[in-house]
């Protein structure tokens, strides 16, 4: 039987991947002004909603634009229903674009007036199965930062650059490295490193993107009788780690077991990220179902 196409949101409605159309002259497209977020929805409930549609409004604000949050909130609930519709058990990946919009080709850039917010929201199934372990990854350092850390923005580049080097070099990641030999982060993560029982992940004010995932699962370290330390983590110190993980929307929680060719540990996912991926996905549960529980508006 074929596979039906996924569907999408644009601008308010629903339609085949296939017939969806975005302007050739879209500032995203000619420009790199947008913004993205990536949710996680299990059992049709976008886990962390509220965070992630706040960090795509003040991206797109940095950029002038003005979002209304329901807006995306609309977005990410019907491109999920239609697409559970579609498959029906299948859970997946949400991801939300906001571009500039169209723009007049015959008016300079910069200095073109913004228009019309272009939103868009794709689906697709998660890379595994839930309820399974994610497998563990590998990665190298490279030298740079996220341009515009406090913006999740669509120009890529380098992100995609440093993970075909990492690639290239037979890892799966790429950890970004300042100038002063500390980790930042992944070019599409987060990390945690467990150093003598603690948690260390670098702080946002360092250079990197603050991360929903990272969040929670430092939220949920003290229940687990883990301390969290938000410090700079220098590349030696890492190598030396217990054990580390990275983290996004996608992924959830998932083992770093070497970097730059040395084992992190014994070199295989251990039993703090075991406990955190746990914790993290018990949250997700926990959060999908009081959210089923909750009375509908008008009850």
């Amino acid at each position: 039987m074929t596979t039906p196409s996924p569907l999408v949101w644009l601008d308010g409605q629903v339609l085949p991947a296939e017939q969806a159309r975005v302007s050739v002259y879209d500032r995203a497209f000619r420009s790199g002004e947008g913004v993205y977020e990536t949710l996680r929805v299990d059992d049709g409930h976008a886990f962390r909603l509220d965070q992630h549609v706040e960090r795509a409004r003040r991206g797109a604000a940095a950029l002038g634009l003005t979002i209304d949050v329901s807006t995306l909130r609309q977005a990410v609930a019907e491109v999920a229903a239609a697409n559970r519709r579609q498959r029906p058990g299948t859970d997946g990946v949400v991801r939300l674009t906001i571009s500039a919009g169209e723009m007049d080709p015959a008016l300079p850039v910069p200095g073109t007036p913004i228009g019309t917010p272009t939103i868009v929201a794709t689906w697709h199934p998660l890379a595994h199965a839930a309820g399974t372990l994610p497998p563990p990854v590998t990665a190298v350092t490279v030298p740079g930062a996220r341009p515009h850390p406090h913006i999740k923005s669509v120009s890529s580049l380098p992100a995609l650059l440093a993970v075909r080097e990492a690639r290239e070099r037979g890892a799966d990641q790429a950890l970004w490295v300042g100038d002063d030999d500390h980790v930042l982060e992944a070019a599409t993560a987060n990390i945690v490193a467990v150093v003598d029982g603690q948690l260390w992940s670098p702080p946002a004010d360092l250079g990197l993107l603050p991360g929903v995932t990272l969040d929670v699962v430092l939220e949920l370290a003290p229940s687990l009788g883990l301390t969290v330390e938000r410090r700079a983590l220098a590349r030696p110190v890492l190598l030396e780690a217990d054990e580390a993980m990275l983290t996004s929307a996608g992924r959830g929680v998932v083992p770093l077991v070497a970097v730059d060719d040395v084992p992190i540990g014994d070199g295989t996912p251990g039993p703090i990220w075991r406990r955190l991926h746990d914790a993290y996905r018990a949250e997700a549960a926990r959060e999908r179902g009081a959210a089923q529980d909750r009375p509908a508006a008008g009850d």
